[in-house]
């Protein structure tokens, strides 16, 4: 194998391989049990509780098999569009009995006639 070649074969290899790692903790992670939300001066803030009551410290990793439904949420507010203005008027439609447009003139192809004795 040429360099190159070889080392973009294990720069694929080392970058599957951290992917499945990191995946598999993110299964095998301590979930948390509860949420407690509270009213601070600032705000609502929510507390993720484990089974003893304590709360969960650190960041959550996020499950690989929920990314791609998170993926479509966004911070943004979709509007709808506004009304259009007036009235709505229906539109005609051509019927559905356009008759068939007429079949081509058939080819003839020139062919070659018998031998003719000499």
């Amino acid at each position: 194998m040429r360099p190159l070649q070889l080392l973009s074969l294990i720069g694929l290899v080392l970058t599957l391989v951290s992917g499945s790692v990191t995946m598999a903790s993110a299964r095998h992670q301590a979930q948390a049990v509860g949420e407690v939300v509270i009213c601070t001066g600032y705000g609502l803030t929510t507390i993720t509780i484990d089974e003893n009551g304590n709360p969960v410290t650190g960041e959550p990793i996020l499950c690989p098999d929920c990314l791609p439904a998170l993926a479509a949420l966004t911070d943004t507010v979709v509007s709808a569009p506004p009304a259009p203005a007036g009235t709505l008027t229906p539109v005609a439609f051509a019927s559905d009995e356009i008759p068939a447009p007429p079949p081509p003139a058939p080819a003839h192809n020139l062919t070659r006639g018998p031998p003719v004795p000499a």
